[in-house]
């Protein structure tokens, strides 16, 4: 399955490609002979879904005719998927295990890339700490040329897999392990960070979705490992803005991008103390478009003066 999103983020459109032509789509006959494989850059269009709040939306699914809507749900099911966003597009497949697909955070992180990029062209070092699929180093290299060097780095090694499957460029050196560590005694003139957002009680830090410890410590510290002028992106939740932010930084900041979306993580839903945790500091229920709890998501550049 292909998911292709515009560059304004208001239009996701769905397309099934590969063997899901003959698997899901029917097309399993040509000169009266039997199709079992197509090559992956073969797609038909299947949907289209305007001012997306999800990658996957199951409630939008669910609400299509029944044919549409299983049609649907199987191409979700299924692997490689291809996520395409502003010409710069990623697979994920079942080799990439523990490792999350880009989702609508990612792309509104890419959005305020662009918007940088643009403003500054003075980037010539970077890194970006907990990588993922490798989605948003992709995004910077090809969409910046001036890169020389850049340090694409995350604790799961098969993250650091999608991401070399991915990326195919010279500029780029991955490192598994603790990207603190890591970055220890060094200066860019950029980073990324896509970081855990969802505070839980007694965190221990050490998962996906678990703890804000990550990014407490590059809101506050992570001017030690910018040269003068360079920037830090973070994404931050308004589930821990005000946490996080009750110190004042001592970096500048300034909003890039905002939206509003659902907290769609089961392990969190399903668990009711840290649930109740959330709902103790704030997060109330809501329900609309199909879900119950909603977050607005800033991506937020801090700027080495």
């Amino acid at each position: 399955m292909i998911i292709k999103v515009s560059s304004d983020l208001k239009k996701q459109e769905i397309f099934a490609n590969g063997n899901e032509l003959a698997n899901i789509m029917g097309f399993d006959r040509l000169n009266g002979k039997r199709v079992l494989t197509f090559p992956l850059s073969k797609k038909v269009y299947v949907h289209t879904f305007y001012n997306p709040i999800l990658m996957t939306d199951n409630y939008r699914i669910s609400k299509l005719n029944p044919t549409l809507r299983d049609t649907l749900f199987s191409l979700y099911s299924v692997k490689p998927r291809i996520v395409e966003f502003d010409g710069v597009s990623v697979s994920w497949n079942q080799t990439h295990l523990g490792v999350w697909c880009p989702s609508i955070d990612t792309l509104l992180f890419a959005k305020a890339l662009k918007k940088l990029f643009i403003k500054n062209k003075n980037f010539y070092a970077g890194v970006e700490i907990g990588c993922g699929s490798g989605y948003l180093s992709k995004y910077a290299l090809e969409k910046n040329k001036k890169i020389k060097t850049f340090l694409i780095n995350d604790l799961n090694p098969y993250s650091i897999r999608c991401a070399k499957d991915n990326i195919k460029d010279k500029r780029a050196k991955f490192i598994v392990g603790d990207g603190l560590k890591e970055i220890e005694n060094k200066k860019f003139d950029f980073m990324i960070c896509n970081p855990p957002y969802v505070p839980r009680k007694s965190s221990i830090d050490d998962n996906p979705y678990e703890g804000i410890g990550l990014l407490n410590y590059l809101v506050h510290r992570g001017q030690n490992h910018l040269n003068p002028g360079g920037v830090l992106i973070l994404n931050i939740s308004s589930l821990c803005w005000d946490r996080v932010m009750k110190k004042k930084p001592s970096m500048k900041f300034k909003v890039l991008e905002r939206m509003q979306v659902p907290l769609k993580v089961n392990n969190i839903l399903n668990n009711k103390y840290w649930l109740e945790f959330l709902r103790k500091n704030g997060l109330k229920k809501e329900l609309k478009q199909g879900y119950e709890y909603w977050q607005t998501l800033y991506i937020v550049a801090f700027e080495n003066n």
